[in-house]
């Protein structure tokens, strides 16, 4: 699926760290989304095209814990080979989490506003159930 707009998250300021608040109709719309939101935080936004694959997975047992590990790998992409994903697909089953990636490796004078993630945090993480899908928290530390 390709990654979408700034509309698909809504920024969270938060004290010495920076959030995102997602909402989809199911649990792959909020991964994928997460990782466009990571993607555009550490990017400053620009635009990125998908040029080269990358994929993993991860088994877990919940779906917060999931979500932690999936962006974890996505700031340790960027940060060991310079890949930022624009599009992603997202498979669940049994607990596993299948993640393929499309992307390009981008420069550091193509980033001009980007933001410096150190971590993604389990402050305030939340995903839960809601009347038309789900909605989540994340916070990272910067």
């Amino acid at each position: 699926m390709s990654l979408g707009s700034n509309k698909d998250y809504e920024i969270i300021e938060h004290t010495a760290d920076i959030g995102i608040k997602l909402t989809g109709r199911f649990l792959t719309e909020i991964l994928w989304k997460a990782i466009h939101a990571t993607a555009d935080l550490l990017s400053g936004g620009i635009e990125i095209q998908p040029k080269i694959e990358r994929g993993f997975s991860t088994k877990e047992e919940n779906i917060e814990t999931a979500l932690v590990s999936i962006l974890e790998e996505i700031i340790y992409l960027f940060e060991k080979e310079s890949f930022l994903p624009s599009m992603c697909s997202v498979r669940i089953e049994n607990g596993v989490y299948e993640i393929k990636l499309k992307g390009d490796i981008v420069s550091a004078e193509d980033i001009k506003n980007g933001t410096e993630i150190k971590a993604v945090t389990y402050h305030q993480l939340k995903i839960k159930e809601v009347r038309n899908g789900y909605e989540a928290t994340v916070i990272f530390d910067i």
